[in-house]
């Protein structure tokens, strides 16, 4: 993505007079900020949902305020923002997740550096935590022009009636493809556990994340013997028998995009006692394997953290249960009988 967006600054940055004046005006996607500053990352963060909420955009560093004039960053010190920790705050205070990146391009012998928001797939993105008088938790933030503000009744409106008409136009799109292929033939790819079903599998199985990721957008299924997809589409097909494994294949994963969340933040998602997440991670088993869980470094000690897959473990497990309370306190008991032995 950074390469798009590299040209795009280079564009708005061209577009200055010979003294140095942007012609450029902060719009619905994009903004201008003189430097980087942890100081103001609310502030930041606050504009980047609002892009994500709109249609995506911009936050441009290094060109003034009044006049909007090219001045340039410090590259060195631009380059020590650390995305997994941007990326960590991002989950920390946004849900869904936000997809961004970020760079620095060089203009008549400056360095301006950039982050770049997509447009979110799955709206509203929502604050689920406060921060001073910048960031309320539960607010849509969203792009009115040059600023970012919370959403407003008329563009919550269209964002709703946006979002039924999307599933609206996936269940049709679905039910086409059944109807056509015949429900006997077809299987059910879930693309977030990686789970396939079918009535013509005897057992399900689990694709391996990084082929999964690969799959969304690249590859359909075609099973040998019942139908054909159009020539010309992407298929992978499915010969001969599959082999059951012992375990998933879990393939290197970023600690902190790939693992987002420490026990408070499963607590804040299941709307549960961190005490209560804590005792589930054990009785889950969830630090037992890659896939939901990796120990990282804390200064002079190491904590772990939580990937969405044991998130989405710990809630499938307190569904099964009508009388969650009551669950809990007997996995309490559970957990504090463990500790004493």
């Amino acid at each position: 993505m950074s390469s798009i967006y590299e040209d795009r600054v280079k564009e708005i940055l061209a577009n200055s007079s010979d003294d140095g004046k942007v012609r450029s005006r902060e719009s619905t996607s994009l903004e201008f900020k003189e430097s980087f500053g942890f100081k103001s990352l609310a502030k930041y963060l606050k504009t980047i949902c609002a892009f994500a909420n709109t249609q995506g955009g911009v936050l441009v560093f290094g060109v003034t305020d009044s006049p909007r004039t090219l001045k340039g960053i410090d590259k060195d010190k631009f380059d020590q923002i650390k995305i997994e920790q941007l990326s960590t705050y991002l989950s920390e205070y946004f849900s869904p997740e936000i997809h961004w990146d970020i760079g620095i391009v060089d203009f008549k012998r400056k360095h301006y550096g950039f982050i770049a928001i997509e447009e979110a797939g799955d709206k509203p993105v929502i604050c689920k935590k406060n921060s001073g008088d910048i960031l309320k938790d539960g607010d849509i933030y969203y792009r009115y022009r040059g600023t970012s503000k919370r959403i407003e009744f008329p563009e919550l409106k269209r964002m709703q009636i946006e979002i039924r008409e999307k599933e609206r136009k996936l269940w049709m799109e679905h039910i086409e493809k059944i109807s056509r292929i015949g429900p006997k033939n077809v299987a059910l790819l879930d693309l977030y556990s990686g789970k396939m079903e079918s009535s013509n599998i005897a057992n399900n199985f689990v694709i391996d994340e990084e082929l999964l990721a690969s799959l969304k957008n690249e590859v359909s299924f075609v099973q040998e013997g019942h139908f054909k997809e159009k020539e010309g589409a992407p298929t992978l097909k499915l010969v001969g028998n599959l082999a059951p494994v012992d375990t998933v294949v879990v393939p290197n994963l970023d600690p902190n995009k790939d693992y987002p969340f420490l026990v408070k933040h499963l607590a804040d998602e299941l709307q549960i006692r961190p005490y209560d997440a804590q005792v589930l991670v054990w009785k889950l088993g969830l630090k037992s394997s890659k896939r939901y869980s990796i120990e990282v470094n804390a200064g002079a000690s190491t904590i772990f953290k939580y990937s969405k897959y044991a998130l989405t473990a710990i809630r499938d497990e307190l569904a099964k249960h009508d009388d969650k309370k009551e669950y809990l306190a007997n996995a309490s008991k559970e957990y504090q009988s463990r500790k004493k032995g």
